[in-house]
């Protein structure tokens, strides 16, 4: 069973619950900031990776570029064709120096800019080989031992920056791994945990819901309830009077009404206590309930001690029937009467009125009737029922 704060169960209202899910939604509000901010983080990282990459393959391009130029100018016997060569050399160079700038425009983390140092130094050392090797060819000035030698040290530098180049690339591949891993990872712990959240506030909801339910049904019941006896209370018996009265209306069909009163009443709180007279009370309100078979018909203290039963489509003969079986079944229950005079047990009077309504009627007129046969019970001497058409009343 899940059990929630004492300021979230104790409240009637739905205060605590609302904080709860407000604090939650905060919560996810501020994941959600983190996890578009983690994204735009990852994304610049991706994106500046992505460009320094870019920009050492152009670095590793002009490189092997100038080494393929070195070697055709080796192969071409043409002096002038040396020479035009020998721009295109020049060129490269122009385009490694740009590209070389740009990187360290971007953010250059500690691990790159060292290899970025070791990598200038090869390339210092490669380049006064490749521009006497240049000059060389160009001007034919040199032995071809002296330019065998210049060749074989160049290209053995030009090895040397390619590698280094391909390590930058392969650093920063493994880089961009990580950043992706990290973020991949911190967004499924940030997903899990919006979902943990979600799940909190569903079971809080579901809790308030069903909480919350439950206190409506308890407070409606207590609106409709009669504390002391357990039945329905006047205000709902005139609800469903009224509804009843409407239905009898539509369909035309006969309703009936009793009113059962305890006999001497006033006696028995007198003799017993006014709590024992709430025990009798709650007593023959059970006892009227439970001789009550259809779900229709329906009970109410009308106030003090008298009862009122709703019965619809019933008619009088019926009605009649179900009075004195409610009449005998009060008096077998072998309560203790207040006052002999009728009975050594408590025993009840009731009235009983039935008509089919009518346009130009209203439930009053059945009230009427019922409480005038009510009258008539007690006046003839009490446990017994009296019925009466409400025609033969006019």
């Amino acid at each position: 069973m899940i059990h929630f704060p004492k300021f979230i169960s104790s409240r009637s209202t739905l205060l605590g619950f609302a904080v709860v899910i407000l604090l939650c939604a905060v919560i996810v509000i501020t994941l959600l900031i983190q996890v578009d901010a983690w994204s735009r983080a990852a994304f610049d990282l991706v994106k500046n990776n992505t460009q320094q990459v870019s920009l050492v393959m152009t670095m590793r391009d002009a490189v092997q570029k100038r080494e393929m130029t070195i070697q055709r100018m080796i192969n071409i016997k043409e002096v002038f064709a040396r020479d035009e060569k020998s721009m295109m050399f020049y060129h490269m160079a122009g385009i490694y120096a740009n590209a070389r700038e740009l990187l360290m425009q971007t953010s250059v983390d500690d691990a790159l800019l060292e290899n970025l140092k070791k990598l200038d130094v090869s390339v210092a050392y490669a380049h006064s080989y490749h521009n006497n090797l240049v000059e060389a060819l160009v001007f034919e000035d040199i032995e071809a031992t002296e330019l065998e030698a210049i060749i074989s040290e160049g290209r053995l530098a030009s090895i040397a920056v390619l590698h280094l180049l391909d390590q930058i690339v392969e650093s920063q591949a493994i880089r961009l791994e990580s950043v992706v891993a990290k973020y991949e990872q911190s967004r499924l712990y940030t997903l899990v945990i919006i979902a943990v959240i979600f799940s909190i506030i569903g079971v809080v909801v579901l809790y308030a819901l069903r909480t919350s339910g439950r206190q409506f049904k308890h407070v409606s019941r207590l609106a409709i309830i009669d504390d002391v006896s357990g039945t329905y209370n006047r205000r709902y018996f005139d609800m469903v009077l009224n509804e009843e009265w409407k239905r009898s209306m539509r369909e035309y069909t006969p309703l009936s009404l009793l009113m059962v009163d305890i006999d001497y009443f006033k006696a028995y709180n007198d003799n017993f206590g006014h709590q024992m007279g709430d025990v009798c009370l709650f007593a023959v309100s059970k006892i009227l309930s439970g001789q009550l078979k259809r779900t229709a018909d329906f009970t109410a203290r009308y106030g003090g001690e008298e009862f009122a039963i709703v019965l619809p489509n019933t008619s009088v003969e019926h009605a009649r029937l179900l009075a004195e079986r409610l009449r005998r079944s009060v008096e077998e229950a072998r309560i203790k009467a207040g006052h002999e005079e009728v009975s050594p047990w408590v025993t009840v009077s009731i009235g009983l009125a039935t008509t089919t309504a009518e346009y130009e009627q209203s439930s009053e007129v059945l009230v009427k009737a019922a409480d005038n046969c009510l009258y008539e019970s007690k006046r003839k001497g009490r446990n017994r029922v009296t019925d009466e058409m409400i025609e033969d009343l006019e």
